[in-house]
């Protein structure tokens, strides 16, 4: 939503058409560009099809964001984690952002420009306990970023990544109680994240406000990278 509010001409993807729907709806009225194509980004032949497709229907493509993500219920400790588990979370979260560059590429060298924006997480620089794929899978995806922005720098295409501390979820922290999340603010130096905050950083880091950046693993966790965590004294 943040990228049709910057006259961005948008497709929302992911399995789930009623949601989908549900934020094009909302792009639309308020006079936002948008279309929901449906896929599953585990999938490597729906995943070209749908980079593809979005090209077709908008008249080229110039943005790419990977933010898919999924699987974390499987995850675990290296000595627990099953081999489909670990498939299908590096599947996700490492492979379909390399097929989705991958087919998205072609479109940006006919456009003349690009910018590829990866959502990584802080996890795979300060990991936790019990995410073994996930954290492989993100620390992967930071090397894929670096990798892509050295490789199409010369076709003026940018690849920069987004680590994002923890970050509120109306799902998720529904029924968060007072305690955790007040051990959760004690992790940053500011503030939990909210949804705009990364939203903010993904537009800047597409834009061509952001021309002399590419290659980096911007660091958005209120300052938590930089200190010793206030819960930890």
């Amino acid at each position: 939503m943040e990228f049709a509010r910057e006259s961005a001409a948008v497709v929302v993807t992911g399995r789930d058409r009623e949601r989908g729907d549900a934020v094009v709806a909302e792009i639309t009225a308020n006079g936002g560009t948008a279309v929901f194509i449906a896929a599953d980004l585990g999938d490597e032949r729906a995943t070209t099809q749908l980079v593809d497709v979005a090209a077709e229907q908008l008249n080229g493509l110039t943005v790419l964001v990977n933010n898919a993500a999924g699987g974390d219920a499987t995850d675990a400790p290296i000595g627990d984690l099953t081999t489909d588990a670990w498939e299908a979370i590096l599947r996700v979260d490492l492979t379909a952002p390399m097929w989705c560059t991958r087919a998205a590429i072609p479109h940006m060298r006919r456009a003349g420009h690009g910018a590829i924006v990866n959502m990584s997480s802080r996890q795979a620089e300060r990991a936790s306990r019990g995410f073994s794929a996930y954290i492989a899978a993100k620390a992967g995806l930071n090397g894929l970023t670096r990798a892509i922005a050295v490789d199409y720098a010369a076709d003026g295409i940018r690849c920069n990544t987004i680590s994002p501390g923890y970050v509120l979820n109306d799902r998720r922290d529904a029924d968060i109680t007072p305690e955790r999340r007040e051990r959760y603010e004690g992790m940053h130096l500011t503030r939990l994240g909210a949804a705009a905050d990364v939203a903010y950083a993904a537009v800047y880091l597409a834009s061509r406000e952001s021309e002399f950046v590419t290659g980096i693993n911007l660091q958005l966790d209120g300052g938590s990278s930089s200190a010793r965590a206030l819960t930890l004294g």
